[in-house]
């Protein structure tokens, strides 16, 4: 009652101060002080330091990144160009700590020429984001967002072998020497043409991610070989001087580049290029300064440390599916249209291969999680490892008109009719983990990069055995696309070393009890391997069970980090198992299908990959179920 009385007081006595105010020839008393102004919000100052405004492509991530900061209204954006010269980037980000900015947005030139003085900047309590290229050696990164560089050489490297299925002679033009990008998109390339052992590279030069330096290389080498094949590049700028080169020496051979900056696209119309791999470095950039900002404003750390934007190659073919289409006169993609909004409670079809597979299990419990906070009605559909069965489910998707459908097909083209069929009904799908190819209207594909994690798989075992040695391979449930794609990324990595013997590779259906059996019947006709890499962590323990009644010690890699193998690993039984973060990639989907469903809003990429990580003794406390383990 009191504090009612004074407000009522101080109330009175404000109207009244307005009354007087309001009479002519009235002033203010000498005495009396002025009110204090309103708080201010607080601006945020943010450093974007990038290797050189001299590149088109970082000249479209400093306006992409501009712009963000004016949505957000609260930020400003301090440019720090780095004039492609390491020396003054690292001049520029001292001068981050010397101005005590909020935070820090970077893309070093080099990948170790930095390493220091982004430490410092860390170290100075500055968060701090790298995006595009990487900062190698930096603890304490707040994130890494980019494209995954090695996904697009490889794009580049599929392209080759579709063009030119019986080999043939290409140049290669690099980017510059010690840069991420540079080194990541040659090796995605080779991981691609090397295994096809029909492609001859007589020119492999830097062309420092420059255009002149593009022209000058490629004139030189068609000096010495001037019929090539074809020409690939690890920018856009480079591909263009190539592109030069190769119409002043009167030849038509296609040029593949990495970027899609606007000339790039209209040289794909024109024809002086085939094609360039969109980065998407809006949405890179974008990315990039929301993450910093859910950090500095609410303390909010992303759930994974390195943020994938997954590359696309665009050609002739796609062209209005590229992020700067717009700019080079091209019409973009049409998206798709939003859903119709409706006042009932949201359902949505969550179909997995089988509920008698706990990586599945725990997907189900995290979607229904993520449903429960947004007030969604998930529906589990359990597969039982039948494809009948769950074409089954599916079409009962269709009849029951639920509002969208999450999906993880038990094979890749088992299921491929039935899917169709509910994205032609109306009901938005997205896929998570295992693919569907063939289908085509899918809203997006949410999973780990398993070719990643299979790499990953063949680095443990290049590390373990430099010089080679007799594996096995248990391979998981023929045309299932995590099948296929671990063992892809597993031979892009062994094969090349050209020293693993491979007695045993046979299909363990990621099932136990036939890993189990699988490496029973191996291990009679091979008594003595050094090591088994298994596709998940089903087969993975069965093969342990094998081992160990045969009185062996080896290492066994699995995938899937489930708790079972994270014991596994700390007991010793198990080497390793790649972590895909399986608690992400459902909840991702959910997100993204709703975002959909309520606003219409379709995601920047139709694949959106979660980065795995090979999960050993020496990093357990990273898997995302560690807390599961007693």
């Amino acid at each position: 009652m009191r504090r009612t009385r004074l407000f009522s007081l101080l109330s009175i006595l404000a109207v009244l101060a307005m009354v007087l105010a309001a009479c002519p020839g009235s002033a203010p008393a000498p005495s009396e002080e002025a009110a204090p102004a309103a708080a201010e919000a607080k601006v945020y100052k943010i450093g974007f330091s990038i290797p050189g405004l001299a590149f088109p492509f970082f000249v479209h991530m400093e306006k992409q990144v501009r712009d963000e900061a004016a949505k957000l209204g609260n930020v400003e954006i301090i440019t720090l160009d780095g004039q492609d010269n390491t020396e003054k980037q690292a001049a520029d980000l001292e001068s981050v700590i010397a101005q005590e900015l909020d935070g820090l947005i970077v893309s070093p030139r080099t990948t170790e020429g930095l390493v220091e003085v982004i430490q410092a900047v860390v170290d100075a309590g500055i968060p701090v984001v790298t995006v595009d290229r990487r900062a190698e050696g930096v603890t304490g990164l707040l994130a890494h967002v980019g494209a995954e560089n090695v996904l697009g050489g490889e794009a580049q490297g599929q392209a080759l072998l579709e063009l030119f299925p019986s080999g043939g002679t290409i140049f290669e033009l690099q980017g510059t020497p010690g840069a991420s990008p540079a080194i990541d998109r040659g090796q995605g390339l080779h991981n691609i043409i090397d295994p096809a052992g029909n492609f001859e590279i007589p020119c492999q030069q830097t062309g420092n991610f420059n255009r002149a330096d593009g022209l000058k290389v490629t004139e030189s080498c068609l000096g010495a070989t001037p019929d090539p094949d074809a020409i690939v590049a690890a920018n856009d700028d480079m591909a263009l001087g190539a592109a030069e080169a190769v119409k002043a020496a009167g030849l038509s051979i296609p040029i593949i580049a990495y970027d899609a900056l606007p000339e790039a696209i209209k040289a794909i119309q024109d024809g002086s290029l085939y094609g360039s791999v969109e980065q998407f470095p809006g949405e890179q950039t974008r990315t990039s300064l929301r993450t910093l900002m859910d950090f500095i404003t609410a303390g909010t750390k992303p759930a994974q440390e390195v943020i994938f934007i997954t590359p696309k190659l665009i050609t002739a073919d796609n062209l209005g599916e590229a992020e700067r289409a717009a700019e080079a006169g091209v019409e973009a993609a049409a998206p798709a249209p939003a859903a119709a909004a409706s006042g009932d409670p949201l359902q949505s079809a969550f179909s997995i291969p089988g509920l008698n597979f706990p990586f599945f299990v725990h997907m189900a419990k995290q979607v229904q999680d993520e449903g429960a906070k947004l007030g969604v009605e998930i529906i589990v559909l359990d597969g039982q490892d039948n494809t009948e069965k769950q074409a089954a489910d599916l079409e009962s998707v269709i009849v029951n008109e639920y509002d969208g459908l999450i999906v993880s097909p038990r094979t890749t083209e088992g299921l491929v009719e039935v899917i169709q069929a509910v994205v032609d009904a109306g009901i938005p799908v997205v896929t998570v983990d295992r693919r569907a190819e063939g289908v085509t209207g899918l809203l997006a594909h949410v999973g780990a990069e398993n070719i990643l994690g299979g790499e990953a798989q063949g680095q443990a075992l290049l590390e373990l055995f430099p010089d080679g040695g007799v594996i096995f391979e248990l391979q998981g449930t023929p045309g299932a696309s995590p099948a296929i794609d671990r063992g892809q990324g597993l031979h892009n990595i062994i094969d090349p070393a050209g020293n693993f013997e491979i007695p045993c590779q046979q299909t363990g259906n990621f099932n136990r009890a036939d890993g189990l059996k699988v490496t029973e019947s191996c291990l009679g006709a091979t008594p003595n391997p050094d090591a088994i890499v298994a596709a998940n962590d089903d087969m993975a323990l069965g093969a342990a069970e094998a081992v160990k009644a045969a009185g062996l010690d080896i290492p066994i890699i699995g995938y899937d980090a489930l708790p079972e193998a994270i014991k596994a690993i700390q007991d010793g039984s198990l080497y390793g198992s790649v972590e895909q973060f399986p608690g992400e990639q459902t909840r991702t989907s959910l997100r993204t299908l709703l975002d959909f469903i309520n606003n219409g809003t379709t995601p920047e990429s139709d694949v959106i990959f979660i980065t795995p990580k090979m999960i050993t003794a020496d990093n357990i406390d990273e898997a995302e179920r560690i807390s599961e383990v007693q």
